[in-house]
């Protein structure tokens, strides 16, 4: 971080700065930032907090060099074009500044950067997106997630290398046809939409008490729950280590199950947890035709009674009742967007997805005690303003040797992760049979939710935990490995295409086959893992799976489920 008043004196010239970060309130954009020394080398800009809301026309110009602007938590109103003038101009970021179009929009001449790789526009206020993005042909992700949108231009289908996009909590009541049909599209998030599973209006948190739950999940009293201390906390909200307090006549704590509870407490915003069931779901259409119908909707939360018992095993990891002393993950939503989608929106896919031994298992949802305030404590004051949505789960805590096995990307790599030497197994070489092993879990939960009509939308190694040594059930093997798929955060509920006509079940089928071109870069990333003395069988076998996946035309995909079967058969042959 940098300090404006050493910008003013010239402390920061000759100084070779390729990174400037001002924090300051800002009036106006200053021109010490165009000294002919800093100008020369600056590459990053970021004035995100200081309300600036205007830039000099002769930006590109002035700062040649410039490849990242950050403007986040200003106030610009408007797109402006003034960057458009920036050459080299790779990624710009105007989270949270309350926009409501772009500079040109009148002439229906909207000027962008013409390299841009990285747009971020959440949580804004925008209707549209000009035309003129699909000039930006290096466009590879796109941020778009809090906006008022109704449609995406048609001309967005030229921007081929379009990797990820985030449409979630907008106003979309179709995916257009040519979004199911982009070849480099692997991860895609549009919850909270009129085109989702979950609307919209149910996140209003007084329609959402009015209803009832239909989850068959155990409900747990806020006040049975002994939080230790925090684990992490993260945009959607707070995990911490807890455990289930002993009550009596009820070793594990107060819990009541599903549907027949009464849900009369509300927690300390007013919200108990997300009531998805007893309201119609709009439509789902793709340019026009009917995708998914209120009919076959998936509602969120009774799709997890709903689990069949032919449906992939469940986890042998702790299950309720459990032990008052059994240690457990207590996720604390909170109401805030994130650049993914909204917390509502989370939860509900968390509580959709039902028991998956590769995924995150979820215990409970928490009930919370009357007039709470943001601690959980009794008997405070509640606001009189509109309660925002806040939930709350209670999930298995992973084990400690479970290890993420990516890194997030970075500003270079944008959509593909990034690997050292500490990831996963904490060693480049990844044993044959543990690669199967990630690749096989993996394809098995994320076939297990498109079942139940959920994508997962980051289907990233940095999601996926590993474990050396089994599942976490107390039988140590060091022959296996375990792979968890975690974060529900971009995760959509699109519905199910059971009862749909032929064309409309091949419409969610190419939502499926996005996410198949993202597990083709899993498999890629687990090959540069894999030790170089690994058998030729199981590389090949890998190869030919992952150029099955990356087919440009969506519909030559293969599904998850074909997925799993073509990993067991590789498994056989190694």
């Amino acid at each position: 971080m940098h300090n404006l008043a050493t910008l003013r004196a010239g402390g920061y010239c000759d100084a070779g700065l390729t990174k400037l970060k001002l924090t300051e309130p800002l009036d106006s954009f200053p021109p010490e930032i165009f000294d002919a020394s800093l100008a020369a080398t600056l590459e990053i800009l970021d004035l995100s907090g200081t309300g600036l809301s205007a830039l000099p026309d002769d930006l590109g110009a002035r700062l040649p060099r410039l490849r990242i602007a950050f403007f986040s938590g200003c106030k610009f109103k408007r797109f402006p074009s003034a960057l458009a003038g920036c050459p080299r101009l790779e990624m710009v970021a105007f989270r949270k500044n309350d926009m409501e179009g772009f500079e040109g929009d009148a002439l229906d001449d909207v000027a962008l950067p013409p390299q841009l790789r990285w747009l971020i526009l959440t949580d804004n206020s925008l209707t549209h997106i000009p035309s003129s993005i699909g000039r930006c042909a290096r466009l590879e992700k796109c941020m778009l997630a809090g906006n008022c949108l109704t449609g995406l231009p048609d001309a967005m289908a030229n921007c081929r290398n379009l990797t990820l996009l985030r449409l979630a909590a907008n106003k979309l009541t179709a995916l257009p046809m040519w979004l199911l049909t982009m070849p480099r599209l692997a991860f895609l998030s549009f919850a909270g939409n009129p085109c989702s599973a979950s609307s919209p209006t149910k996140t209003n948190a007084a329609a959402a008490r009015s209803s009832s739950t239909a989850s068959s999940l155990p409900h747990v009293d806020w006040n049975q729950i002994e939080i230790h201390h925090v684990l992490g906390e993260g945009a959607s909200g707070i995990i911490s280590k807890g455990t289930i307090r002993s009550n009596e006549g009820n070793a594990s704590g107060n819990y009541s199950r599903g549907p027949s509870s009464t849900l009369n407490s509300r927690g300390p915003s007013g919200f108990n947890t997300p009531s998805l069931s007893g309201t119609s779901t709009p439509a789902l259409s793709v340019s026009g035709a009917s995708v998914f119908s209120t009919s076959s909707s998936l509602s969120a939360l009774s799709a997890v009674s709903a689990v069949s018992s032919t449906s992939t095993p469940t986890s042998t990891r702790h299950s309720l009742p459990l032990s008052p002393s059994t240690p457990v993950a207590v996720k604390i939503f909170r109401g805030a967007l994130t650049s993914d989608g909204t917390p509502y929106d989370e939860m509900a896919a968390c509580l959709a997805a039902g028991q998956h031994v590769n995924l995150v298992q979820v215990h409970g949802q928490i009930r919370w005690v009357e007039d709470a305030d943001e601690a959980g404590n009794e008997g405070a004051s509640t606001s009189s303003a509109p309660p925002a949505f806040r939930g709350g789960l209670i999930m298995e805590l992973i084990p400690p040797q479970y290890r993420v096995l990516g890194q997030p990307p970075s500003f270079d790599s944008c959509t593909r992760d990034c690997f050292d030497s500490d990831d996963a197994t904490g060693s480049k070489q990844l044993p044959v049979s543990a690669a199967l092993a990630i690749l096989s879990g993996v394809a098995s939960a994320v076939a297990h939710l498109h079942a139940r009509g959920i994508a997962h939308g980051d289907l990233y190694a940095h999601n996926i935990l590993v474990a050396r040594g089994g599942s976490g059930n107390g039988k140590e093997d060091k022959d296996t490995t375990h792979a968890i798929l975690s974060d529900f955060g971009a995760a959509t509920l699109y519905g199910s295409g059971s009862s749909q006509g032929e064309s409309e079940a091949n419409d969610l089928a190419s939502l499926e086959k996005l996410e198949v071109l993202a597990f083709a870069h899993l498999v890629e990333d687990v090959l540069g893992l894999m030790s170089e003395d690994g058998s030729s069988s199981v590389r090949h076998g890998l190869l030919r799976l992952h150029a099955q996946c990356v087919v440009p035309a969506v519909a030559d995909r293969p599904v998850f489920s074909t997925l799993v079967e073509e990993l067991a058969a590789v498994q056989t042959g190694a």
